[in-house]
């Protein structure tokens, strides 16, 4: 808070402004004396034969950053443009979140360069120089379009540290072509060293924020201190203050067994890649990471060995999903976890953990020691997050004590998996900064796989990013390890608590018990359980819906008893919903029924809800019988 503080009176008072001027300050070296090192040698053959492999969609994907196009946070192809709609005479600490009315994350996304690696893959096949001159072209422009500290892509100084990493990553493959000049080096020399100046001054906000941010930008000037201090006297403290602000983050961030602090698939992912490029500069620059450090890195990857889908990389789409995808190699589909699982297994447990394949790129990019063999490691349980299987069907149940800032209000949130496919499952997040409801929409208890009384959330949510009166969960002893057995005290206020029991009965059915039990007495609570469901053929007749495609088929039902007396009680309403429009029931809500892959994207999906009223204890018993067509069971 007290950073946090400290940031805005920086801000109010205009000291930003003398410390992050418009246009920068004068360089206190000369560029050409400056050798950009890094500590990545993307010509090794195995490297080079992998991507080989991968050449139609390489070159298709480069072709069109050539053309003009790209595909923001993974999804859609857009124009890949630099232009801004902002007056560049405008100073970054004058706009906010919105710009023109559109979220700032569109104007980032671009900027951050990771469109760069097609062209680097493309031109180490091809050696065509068509794909460094592009990246040259895209580089002046931006210089050009965005001068040092105006708005709106100096306003974060994580998007600065970010091009600092992609344009270091290009320039270790381009600078062997032809297309790049000397003055482009002496260029690209003076943008680092201005966006590198650009992180310090407001380290404080992101050291107040104890997130991604944080280590963003450690790590930029880690890698700008390696280049700047032994020749700028600016530049001098940044390698020792990088280094110390990253170490010291990785253990405020990390809890003992590697459950990340943001509480987010896609930011764990995001802090392991940063992780993953700090390991190689330490190793250049013969810096020793702390053992601690060290130990909290490898639980981390064991956290993500734990909740990932063997079969297509994916976890569940917990927490915030902004989008991030810091090192784009190895994986065409932007939810594929398995390149960044396998180079940190390689780099902080010291062995692979899959078997090879076409994610070891991501590896082998960084010089780390990729082999055929495969040894299995043994995942840890995290105490957010427990995980149970029957045959190819995987149960993944969340219950949290929150040591930091929550992202969204999911205690006992369940995530189930079949064969690859994600069929009761997380919505993601979709947007931070667009027009109402969808700032952040996704973070609310009714869009998850919980219960919630009187449609309240299970914590009082302060602003876009922040909850208060955080939700605990507690895990209890199950009578054998294929039980899962938790209850949060979110609705204590309201006197009720939420328990929930999560047991396979056979490999193809799965239940689900929910009980509410009243704490005090109480006015007559609405008892609201949502499921958000794949997208397939559905048929709904009284308590049992039915989802079908091609060949598989589930079939879930719903059973409310009162718990003092076992008799059965008939929900007062089943309702669907699919993209906010309500095919069953007469709940009307336009944010359900929708889930994203990643920032700035929602598809179709379906949100059943069961809701009853009561004031006396209650089960609701949720079964999932899974089974396959016969020509499916044969194939």
């Amino acid at each position: 808070m007290a950073d946090y503080a400290i940031y805005l009176v920086q801000i109010k008072s205009g000291q930003l402004l003398k410390k992050t001027p418009l246009g920068g300050f004068p360089l206190d070296f000369d560029p050409q004396e400056i050798e950009l090192k890094v500590p990545f040698d993307p010509f090794n053959s195995k490297l080079l034969a992998l991507i080989e492999k991968d050449r139609a969609r390489i070159m298709q994907t480069a072709d069109e950053v050539l053309s003009g196009y790209y595909h923001p946070f993974g999804g859609e192809k857009a124009p890949l443009t630099f232009v801004t709609g902002v007056d560049p005479s405008i100073h970054w600490s004058l706009v906010g979140d919105q710009i023109n009315g559109e979220d700032i994350k569109w104007l980032w996304e671009p900027a951050r360069f990771t469109w760069v690696y097609d062209l680097a893959k493309a031109w180490l096949i091809t050696k065509d120089d068509r794909y460094p001159s592009f990246f040259w072209q895209k580089f002046t422009e931006y210089i050009q379009l965005n001068p040092v500290n105006s708005a709106p892509n100096w306003s974060s100084a994580q998007e600065a540290a970010m091009r600092i990493i992609a344009w270091l990553m290009a320039y270790q493959v381009f600078k062997a072509s032809p297309a790049t000049s000397a003055d482009h080096t002496s260029q690209l020399v003076g943008a680092i060293w201005q966006h590198a100046a650009r992180i310090p001054p407001t380290l404080g906000y992101a050291r107040s924020q104890n997130n991604n941010h944080l280590l963003s930008e450690a790590l930029g000037l880690v890698i700008a201190g390696s280049l700047f201090s032994g020749t700028s006297p600016l530049a001098r403290n940044w390698l020792n203050l990088g280094v110390k602000t990253f170490n010291q983050a990785i253990l405020k961030q990390i809890e003992k067994d590697g459950t990340y602090a943001q509480h987010s698939a896609n930011y764990h992912r995001l802090m392991l890649h940063l992780a993953l490029i700090y390991h190689g500069y330490a190793k250049q620059l013969e810096i020793d990471i702390p053992v601690e450090v060290k130990d909290r890195l490898s639980a981390s990857v064991r956290w993500l060995a734990a909740q990932m889908d063997p079969l297509c990389g994916r976890l569940p789409n917990l927490g915030h999903n902004d989008g991030s995808l810091l090192l784009p190699l190895g994986a065409a589909e932007y939810r594929d976890y398995r390149p960044s699982l396998q180079a940190a297994a390689l780099a902080f447990l010291d062995h692979a953990c899959l078997p090879s394949g076409p994610w070891d790129e991501l590896a082998l990019w960084l010089g780390l020691p990729v082999t055929d063999k495969e040894i299995q490691i043994q995942p840890s349980t995290s105490p957010a997050v427990h995980v149970i299987s029957a045959s190819s069907i995987q149960a993944s149940l969340r219950g949290v004590t929150f040591h930091g800032r929550p992202a969204h209000a999911d205690q006992l949130h369940l995530d189930l998996g079949w064969e690859g496919l994600n069929i009761a499952q997380d919505a993601g997040t979709f947007a931070y900064n667009e027009a109402p409801p969808w700032q952040n929409p996704f973070s609310t208890t009714l869009v998850h796989n919980t219960l919630s009384i009187d449609g309240q959330d299970q914590m009082l949510k302060a602003s876009k990013f922040l909850w208060l009166r955080h939700a605990r969960a507690k895990w209890q002893t199950a009578p054998s390890n294929d039980i899962l057995m938790a209850s949060h005290d979110g609705y204590r206020r309201m006197g009720v608590s939420h328990q929930r029991i999560v047991t396979f009965v056979n490999p193809q059915l799965l239940e689900v018990i929910d009980q509410v039990h009243f704490l005090r007495k109480t006015d007559a609570k609405h008892i609201t359980l949502h499921w958000l469901l794949a997208d397939w053929q559905w048929q709904l007749e009284g308590n049992l819906f039915t989802l079908n495609t091609d060949d598989r088929k589930i079939e879930i039902s719903f059973n409310i008893t009162v718990l003092n007396d076992s008799t059965s009680t008939s929900p007062i309403e089943v309702s669907l919903i699919r993209a906010g429009e309500t095919l069953a029931g007469k709940r009307q809500e336009p944010i359900l029924g929708w889930a994203s892959d990643t920032y700035g994207e929602k598809h179709p999906a379906l949100s059943l809800s069961v809701q009853t009223q009561t004031n006396v204890d209650l089960q609701i018993v949720t079964r999932f019988k899974f089974s396959k067509t016969v020509s499916a069971a044969q194939g």
